[in-house]
């Protein structure tokens, strides 16, 4: 699935998945002004998925992980 795909699924996605979305972005930035890496792990039918912010409009964030 393309990153295009991706996101004209979720331009046309539900009010609840986009407040889901919403909601990650502030608990990201919430991290990344915690000094603490924006970074979020969850687990959805048995898949662990690791969700991080690498940058938010033209703010870069600092990762210490390479991509």
């Amino acid at each position: 699935m393309s990153q295009n795909h991706l996101m004209t699924n979720l331009s046309q996605a539900d009010q609840s998945v986009k407040n889901f979305i919403a909601d990650l972005l502030e608990e990201l930035n919430t991290l990344s002004k915690s000094k603490t890496e924006p970074c979020i792990h969850m687990e959805y039918f048995g898949a662990v998925m690791e969700i991080r912010l690498l940058a938010f409009g033209e703010q870069k964030i600092r990762s210490s992980q390479a991509i």
